[in-house]
């Protein structure tokens, strides 16, 4: 289990996105997204699907801005793979 933090300040305010499995609220883990095609072997699909950074083969996610993630109560999620460096409180990095 990791550790859970508030998301980091300069990506709420920069619009960046993360990644997010529904229902959103308090406590919900946000993470890193990454995004994996459907149809890899198909050169003319370019459908992807968005996933934790964390486990890229693991459940869909929906992307939400960073800043309205934040504000619906979702924390950061500290793997490795997501946002390691996120301080304790204040949601800044180390």
């Amino acid at each position: 289990m990791t550790e859970s933090r508030r998301l980091p300040r300069a990506m709420t305010s920069g619009g960046a996105s993360v990644a997010v499995r529904l229902p959103v609220g308090a406590g919900t883990l946000a993470h890193r997204p990454t995004y994996r095609r459907i149809a890899p072997d198909n050169k003319y699909d370019q459908r992807t699907v968005v996933s934790a950074a964390c486990a890229p083969q693991g459940a869909e996610c929906r992307e939400l801005s960073a800043g309205w993630a934040d504000h619906l109560g979702a924390l950061a999620c500290t793997a490795p793979a997501c946002f390691p460096d996120v301080d304790t409180e204040n949601g800044v990095t180390r």
